[in-house]
């Protein structure tokens, strides 16, 4: 549905004017279905590469609130420092902890400045009226959630599967947010389109 409402709103505008947003949401959905239909056989590989993916696409996502560049580049150092530590991410099947939880944590620390600058940067438009506030709210939300699920993915696989089962679930509804939350921000860039 989220990824639909996206390119009816990039219907008539460049790919750009939504920050490539789509662009995300397209490779996101073309994983989470080839998943789905098991037509991969590594998933834990497919997700491993998606978690790479997502990292650099927040990092240039917001690149252009960070005053400071440093701090950009320090971020893709620590991924590539991060991919380079686990290069088994590229051919053992088995889903990277060090990956997922790298990319959690630069998810909510960007999150968290983009935060710091909107409230210090204040302007005459509501903070809600910003598109990037709802995808801000949803990968804040997603990553705390998924971080505190994959933390303790393979021991709790080994005695609790049951809460294991329940964290699942619960990720699941956080999704189903999450895309509610994405689907806001579409509409706020179609409105912002139009003016």
């Amino acid at each position: 549905m989220v990824l639909i409402k996206g390119i009816i709103v990039l219907r008539g505008s460049k790919l750009s004017s939504q920050d490539y947003f789509l662009l995300y949401l397209i490779v996101n959905f073309t994983v989470d279905f080839f998943s789905e239909i098991n037509l991969i056989s590594t998933k834990s590989i497919q997700y491993n590469y998606l978690n790479l993916f997502n990292s650099f696409y927040f990092i240039i996502f917001y690149f252009r609130y960070i005053k400071n560049k440093k701090i950009a580049v320090v971020v893709s150092i620590v991924v590539v420092i991060a991919i380079l530590l686990n290069i088994e991410l590229f051919y053992v099947d088995k889903y990277n902890l060090n990956i997922a939880i790298t990319y959690c944590v630069i998810n909510i620390l960007q999150v968290l400045y983009w935060c710091s600058y909107k409230l210090n940067n204040i302007s005459e438009s509501k903070i809600t009226e910003d598109p990037v506030f709802w995808i801000s709210t949803s990968i804040l939300l997603w990553s705390c959630f998924f971080l505190f699920r994959i933390t303790p993915m393979y021991l709790l696989d080994e005695i609790d599967k049951p809460f294991l089962k329940l964290l699942k679930q619960i990720l699941n509804i956080i999704n189903i947010v999450c895309c509610g939350l994405f689907f806001i921000a579409l509409h706020k860039y179609k409105l912002m389109d139009r003016k």
